[in-house]
C-alpha cells in the first residue's frame, strides 16, 4: 500500500507540475490541495506504528495544507499570502519539534560543538535576507509583511539546523533523506520570495513546486525511515 501510495503522490505531483507549466489554473485547483492528503496517506501507511512524532508530523502537512491552498488565491487577496505564511511557519515549527526527537541521545549533536557547519546556511540566509527586505522596505505595499518574513526566514533556517543536527543520532538513509528534504523546502521557499518581493524569476512556479514537492516527500520519508529502523532494533 505505501508504495501504491507513493506512485499515487507522484502521479499528482506531475500533473501539478504539468498544470503550473502550462497555467493551467482550474488543473492546479485540483491536484495541489489533494498533495498533502496522499502524503499524509502515505506516511501513516508506510510508518506502521503511530507514535507521537508520526501525529505531529500529520499536523504539519495538514499546515502545508493550508499553506498550499492559501498561495492559490493571493491574487484574490493579499491576505492569503500571510494565511498561507502562518500555515507554513506552524508545519516548520512542528518540523523542528520532530527533528528534535533522535533515536540516540547519547551521541552530541553537531551543534554547538562544530558550529562552523553552519557557516553555508548563515550565509545563505544574510544573503537571501539582504535583497529580500529592502525590496519589501521600500513597498507600501509589502511592507507590512517586513516581519512575518524575517519570522519566517528565521523559523526555517532554525529547521534546517535541527535537521543537521540529527547526523549520526538517527541512521544516516533517515539523516540524508531528512536533510535534503530540509534544503529543497528551503530553496522552494526562497524562490517564492525572490519571485514575489523582487522579480519574477523564469519558471518559478514549476522550480518552486519540483522542490516543494521533492522536499516534503524526503522529509515524510526520512521520519518514516527513522522510527521503522527503531522498531526493528528493538
Amino acid at each position: 500500500m505505501p508504495n501504491i501510495l507513493a506512485i499515487l503522490y507522484l502521479l499528482i505531483a506531475l500533473v501539478e507540475v504539468f498544470s503550473e507549466a502550462t497555467d493551467n489554473r482550474t488543473l492546479c485547483l485540483i491536484t495541489k490541495p489533494l498533495l498533502m492528503p496522499v502524503l499524509i496517506a502515505f506516511f501513516l501507511s508506510a510508518a506502521g506504528k503511530v507514535t507521537r512524532i508520526h501525529k505531529l508530523m500529520v499536523v504539519a502537512f495538514f499546515f502545508s495544507w493550508i499553506g498550499d491552498v492559501a498561495l492559490m488565491f493571493t491574487n484574490v487577496n493579499p491576505n492569503y499570502f500571510l494565511l498561507g505564511l502562518v500555515g507554513f511557519l506552524i508545519t516548520h515549527i512542528l518540523y523542528i519539534v520532530a527533528f528534535a526527537a533522535v533515536n540516540n541521545k547519547t551521541i552530541p549533536g553537531v551543534l554547538p560543538r562544530r558550529a562552523w557547519v553552519l557557516t553555508p546556511l548563515v550565509l545563505y540566509l544574510i544573503g537571501l535576507l539582504s535583497v529580500l527586505l529592502p525590496s519589501i522596505n521600500n513597498n507600501p505595499q509589502t511592507k507590512p509583511v517586513l516581519v512575518p518574513v524575517i519570522v519566517y526566514t528565521t523559523a526555517i533556517g532554525t529547521m534546517v539546523v535541527y535537521a543537521i543536527n540529527r547526523y549520526k543520532r538517527v541512521s544516516d538513509k533517515s539523516f540524508a533523506l531528512v536533510f535534503g528534504g530540509a534544503l529543497l523546502f528551503m530553496i522552494s521557499d526562497s524562490f517564492i520570495a525572490i519571485s514575489r518581493f523582487i522579480q519574477p524569476v523564469p519558471m518559478a512556479r514549476i522550480i518552486i513546486m519540483v522542490l516543494y514537492i521533492a522536499g516534503q516527500y524526503l522529509i515524510a520519508k526520512g521520519i518514516v525511515v527513522q522510527y521503522l529502523q527503531t522498531r526493528d532494533s528493538e
